[in-house]
């Protein structure tokens, strides 16, 4: 996708985000939940759910919680997670083994990075698993890879430098998060399917000490050979 946004239909972009964001929720989300994960104006939300229901993909129950429909369910799978998780598990494990540091497995969800699964090494220095920590879209490896399929997301007032570097990310299909989210940690981002708002994406984190280009090669050459 061109990081040009003129032309696109944004509008519609929330909207698969909501309906991106309700499909993780097996409960559902009250409005206030929706606000706030989506991170948009409430009227707003209001109206593109309004608009989903009459389409039939949302529906509220009596608690005025929302959910998608069985319809919504027709269009894909309800186990998508848990499939990413059983199909790039081995992958993960084996980074960690033969690398020796942590593989994150995650996907764009709403305006965050949602991990889904993590695999780490048996080490005495470990990283802190990210899954239940909230990190800023931009400053993360898989956040930078999500925000070249969806520029539109990119926060305003984004430095010029920011927006270079997810603009190389589209291109590369990698990018970096050296020290922005956390310091001291090095995290290496890539695409494990074709680039697109929905694909899964892995990140690989070092300690800022033991990062070292022959333990990135060797990650590489594991993606290569196992996707």
């Amino acid at each position: 996708m061109s990081m040009e946004t003129k032309g696109l239909a944004t509008s519609l972009f929330k909207a698969l985000d909501t309906l991106n964001l309700l499909s993780g929720c097996s409960d559902g989300a009250l409005i206030g939940e929706v606000v706030s994960e989506m991170g948009l104006p409430r009227s707003s939300l209001i109206r593109i759910l309004d608009s989903l229901m009459h389409y039939g993909l949302v529906e509220r129950d009596l608690e005025r919680r929302y959910r998608v429909t069985s319809k919504f369910r027709d269009w894909r799978s309800e186990d998508r997670d848990e499939k990413l998780v059983s199909k790039y598990r081995p992958l993960l494990r084996k980074i960690a083994d033969e690398v020796g540091e942590m593989a994150v497995l995650g996907r764009l969800q709403g305006r965050r990075i949602f991990h889904l699964h993590y695999e780490e090494p048996d080490c005495r220095i470990r990283v802190v698993p990210p899954v239940g920590r909230a990190f800023a879209i931009e400053k993360m490896a898989m956040g930078k890879l999500a925000l070249s399929q969806r520029p539109d997301l990119i926060p305003e007032g984004g430095s010029n430098e920011l927006r270079k570097e997810i603009a190389r990310a589209g291109k590369d299909g990698f990018c970096w998060n050296r020290s922005e989210s956390e310091e001291g940690i090095i995290a290496w981002g890539a695409w494990l399917e074709d680039p697109s708002p929905l694909s899964p994406m892995i990140a690989v984190t070092w300690p800022s000490f033991r990062y070292s280009d022959n333990g990135l090669a060797k990650v590489e050459r594991l993606l290569a050979t196992s996707l």
